[in-house]
């Protein structure tokens, strides 16, 4: 998006986007699925693994907090290379340090930091990401954006642990992995660096300067009308946590589940990518992500009423990731709509809190549902809960008020 005022440019191609975003996926990737297999293999209990991978998951949770600090110190580029460096430091340590039960406490707080780091790294992308596109482009570039992150946390996870399997030594993993990201911020040269806001302000007016900008955003009607609807509890995805365990009543083989929820996933959900990217260009933002949110309740519909084989498993396996990718690529298009050219990463990370708290209730929820009626009850209470809050949501979208934005 041009600053106001600014010439017109021809946007660059928007894979510079998902190529920069590559390594914030790859740093929540590689523990979930190297350290997780890793972790097993050594004899450690699941919740142990799952308190390592918790810890990538904790610092995203809450990045919107330090987001204006993204905003307001350093240039873009020079955040991104600065986090790329701690991020391949990280990803170094995690290679090379053996998985036993003494050095869980060392795995977490590498992982807490790596990802840390790699929050600085998103802001830099965001905030590039917002001055390098305009009116026409802003969908195709979250398409490709979310597409980068989805395919790093998928076939970048499982890249690292395919390195450190089979290289002679674990440091070569190690290695491998800070040349992965380095040739990624390669791409930074191909994008124009975002003119520095509130020249002139100390530290403390620029962080000042980025909240107010997000202030006068949520007092905006179209503000408002895209925080509600990343608030609701819908698009998470939350009931594709469980479809590991739903192989067994697709009487689907323990391949056909690796596959499906493997490269064939990792595909379903870049494409689901590309097509909310698509339609968030083409009608107004907030209803393109209705509508995906819409494609995802009736995705969860779907597997009530999906032949119980391997290739009624895959249909809607696969159907249901798709859905997941078109959400969040057209929440991405809704938000990039909104946010302009200052203060980008802080206006951004917040829609992302909200929709992630959406997404964690869902999660309790549908855990909730399954206990209580099984699989089929947890599916329709899921769809049932989509189509109610995009039902909400229309209720609502004429009777919010605010000012309208000058862009």
């Amino acid at each position: 998006m041009t600053a106001a005022g600014a010439p017109s440019r021809r946007a660059p191609h928007p894979w510079i986007f998902a190529v920069l975003y590559f390594p914030m996926g790859l740093m929540i990737g590689y523990p979930s699925i190297a350290l997780g297999y890793l972790a097993s293999r050594a004899g450690l209990a699941v919740s142990t693994s799952a308190a390592i991978v918790g810890m990538a998951f904790f610092a995203h949770a809450f990045k919107f907090l330090w987001a204006p600090l993204g905003d307001s110190t350093l240039s873009r580029k020079r955040w991104y290379l600065i986090a790329a460096a701690v991020m391949g430091a990280g990803l170094f340590t995690l290679t090379v340090t053996p998985m036993r039960e003494s050095t869980v406490p060392l795995l977490s707080v590498v992982v807490l930091g790596s990802n840390v780091a790699a929050s600085f790294l998103a802001f830099a992308t965001e905030g590039l990401m917002a001055h390098n596109t305009t009116v026409h482009t802003r969908g195709r570039a979250a398409g490709w954006f979310q597409g980068g992150n989805q395919f790093g946390q998928t076939a970048g996870g499982g890249m690292g642990l395919w390195l450190v399997k089979h290289l002679p030594s674990t440091w070569m993993a190690g290695v491998a992995l800070i040349a992965v990201i380095f040739a990624c911020a390669a791409a930074l040269t191909l994008l124009d660096e975002p003119p520095r806001a509130w020249i002139g302000e100390r530290v403390r007016g620029r962080l000042a300067a980025a909240w107010r900008e997000l202030a006068q955003l949520l007092r905006s009607r179209d503000g408002r009308l895209a925080l509600i609807l990343a608030i609701l509890p819908i698009g998470s995805g939350s009931a594709g946590f469980l479809f590991g365990a739903l192989g067994s009543e697709f009487h689907a083989s323990a391949d056909a589940v690796s596959f499906v929820l493997g490269a064939g996933g990792g595909v379903a959900i870049v494409l689901g990518c590309f097509a909310g990217g698509w339609l968030a260009d083409r009608i107004v933002a907030t209803r393109a992500y209705a509508i995906a949110c819409a494609v995802s309740a009736a995705a969860a519909a779907f597997v009530i009423v999906a032949p119980r084989d391997t290739v009624g498993y895959a249909a809607c396996t696969l159907f249901y990731t798709f859905s997941l990718g078109f959400c969040v690529a057209s929440l991405t298009g809704m938000v990039l709509s909104l946010i302009g050219d200052h203060a980008a990463a802080t206006k951004i990370n917040v829609f992302f809190a909200f929709n992630t708290l959406g997404g964690l209730a869902m999660i309790r929820f549908d855990g909730m549902m399954h206990d209580r009626f099984g699989t089929n009850g947890m599916l329709a209470a899921e769809a049932l809960v989509g189509f109610g809050c995009i039902a909400l949501f229309m209720l609502l979208a004429g009777k919010v008020r605010g000012a309208h934005r000058a862009d």
